[in-house]
């Protein structure tokens, strides 16, 4: 208990201490000097917040720790010590509170006080922006244009609220005052801003533009003496563009930058679109003039050249039958020439009776030497096809030649095995080629060839007699192997009735009906049946 004591006594002169500094960090003084400032307004409403929490802490809350304190140091002297104990820290608690609350009226006490001085630094730094910012305004309003006149009312605005701070301070009222200070600093931030975004926009409707016009219609008049012919009313396009200047010089004196951002946009676009119009007609002349002549000897050197494959095709249409291919490309030759010619002469004309326009008539020349080089590759391809006919024709000549002799070839080969007869079939096809060669010679010794369709029937009858060739083969060969089979059957006539039938049947088949492949069937079979094996050895020795 006595050491408990002992720990209490100590703590409790602790807080006696707290409490004698606490005394002295009264804030009198600190009343007393803002009570002669004759504070108003906002300033004075928020000292007087300030005084009311400031005599309850000193008054009533300070007093009540005191008395508190001395009752714990009471019990804490009867051996109370648990109870003076907890009593200690709920001072400790209020001990604590009160310092932050004294701390903190303190701190607007100091607020209020700083704010006179600070005010009057702020309001003689803002005064100094102003007063240069106003000048560069009234001094470079050429730079400015129509925005000048908002610019100076903004900066009225600012000159009423610096007005106005300086009335509220005489008052006292601090706290508007800053408020104010707060305002004009807004403004003059917003001002500085919007004078670097003007500047360039003012340049641009107010020397830019004018002066490329002014260029424009230098060259638009200079040209328009010379006589020159737009697709386009360039001095509506010139009043359209002024218009528009108009029309971002008011959006400027409004403030309205995203307009005359927008309107500027076009306005240059525009003018590049002029610039562009009057240099093309510039470049077109000076182009038209230089490709007039060489355009005028392509056109002769195209039609002398069509004349040319003209006399071609008639002398060869004498004797040779064109392709509808042919004929109908040079007759739309013949008449993309005319049409060439006809709008030449037409663009020449309008030359010389200066009602040119030269950017059109330069894209006719570009058109034209493209029709040009279109007709001239396509007669080409004319020409080379005629040759090739030409080459055709002999290359069909020989074929029929080589044609006829190898089926002569295959008709002495059949005489040669002594045959009482062909099969029907093998004779059908032997016929049909011999008719289509004939054919061919007949289309050949024609008075007009047509050496499309003859080209075609030399495939086919080169298909058809190969065809033909493999068959006499395989005819020559069936022959040669049925007489062999039918020779070695013989052996066997004798002794198998069955037999003599199959063999009867086969030489029947190969003497009376020309079957020459069924006879080789039937005395296979036969043969296979009474000796295997003989069949693939007599084929053999026909191989061989």
């Amino acid at each position: 208990m006595w050491f408990l004591q002992k720990r209490n006594a100590g703590t409790l002169n602790k807080y006696k201490d707290r409490t004698d500094e606490l005394k002295k960090a009264q804030l009198d003084d600190k009343i007393e000097k803002l009570e002669k400032m004759k504070l108003s307004g906002a300033s004075d409403d928020r000292f007087n917040q300030l005084k009311v929490a400031y005599h309850k802490q000193t008054d009533d809350i300070f007093s009540d720790i005191l008395t508190e304190i001395r009752s714990a140091e009471y019990k804490n002297t009867e051996f109370k010590v648990f109870s003076s104990a907890n009593e200690l820290k709920k001072v400790n608690t209020e001990l604590n509170d009160f310092e932050k609350q004294i701390t903190e009226v303190s701190q607007g006490f100091e607020e209020l006080l700083a704010s006179n001085e600070l005010n009057a630094t702020h309001s003689e730094e803002l005064q100094h922006r102003y007063q240069t910012l106003r000048k560069q305004v009234l001094t470079q309003s050429f730079s400015y244009g129509p925005a000048t006149d908002k610019l100076e009312d903004e900066l009225s605005e600012i000159a009423n609220l610096l007005d106005k701070e300086k009335q509220l301070t005489n008052k006292g009222d601090h706290i508007e005052a800053s408020q104010c200070l707060d305002d004009v600093r807004l403004k003059l931030g917003l001002i500085t801003d919007q004078l670097k975004i003007i500047e360039p926009l003012y340049h641009d409707l107010n020397e830019v533009f004018p002066g490329q016009i002014d260029e424009i219609k230098f060259v638009y008049q200079k040209l328009d003496k010379q006589q020159f012919q737009f697709t386009d009313d360039i001095e509506q396009l010139i009043a359209d563009v002024q218009k528009k200047i108009e029309e971002s010089s008011k959006k400027l004196g409004e403030m309205n930058f995203d307009a005359v951002n927008t309107n500027n946009e076009d306005i240059k676009q525009r003018i590049d679109d002029l610039y562009e119009t009057l240099t093309l007609e510039i470049d077109g002349k000076r182009d038209v003039l230089k490709d007039q002549k060489p355009v005028l000897d392509y056109i002769n050197h195209a039609t002398f050249q069509h004349n040319r494959l003209d006399k071609r095709i008639q002398k060869l249409e004498e004797s040779y039958i064109l392709t509808d291919k042919t004929t109908s490309t040079f007759q739309t030759n013949i008449q993309t020439l005319k049409d060439i010619r006809r709008e030449y002469d037409a663009d020449i004309q309008s030359i010389a009776d200066k009602k040119v326009i030269f950017s059109q008539v330069k894209n006719d020349f570009k058109e034209i030497v493209r029709q040009l080089d279109e007709i001239e590759s396509s007669e080409k391809n004319i020409n080379d096809d005629l040759n090739q006919m030409l080459s055709s024709e002999q290359i069909a000549r020989n074929s029929v030649e080589e044609y006829a002799k190898r089926l002569e070839i295959q008709k002495k080969m059949m005489e040669q095995l002594r045959l009482n007869g062909l099969p029907d079939d093998y004779l059908d096809y032997f016929y049909m080629v011999y008719d289509e060669i004939n054919k061919l010679y007949d289309e050949l010794d024609a008075d007009r060839i047509n050496m499309e369709d003859i080209s075609k029937q030399v495939i086919v009858t080169q298909e058809d007699l190969d065809n033909l060739v493999e068959k006499t083969s395989k005819l020559k060969y069936n022959v040669a192997l049925a007489e062999k089979l039918l020779q070695y059957a013989n052996r066997y006539a004798g002794k198998d009735e069955a037999f003599k039938e199959q063999l009867d049947k086969s030489r029947s088949l190969f003497d009376d009906e020309y079957d020459y492949d069924e006879s080789v069937n039937v005395i296979s079979k036969a043969l296979e049946e009474v000796e295997a094996g003989s069949v693939d050895r007599i084929k053999e020795t026909i191989n061989s």
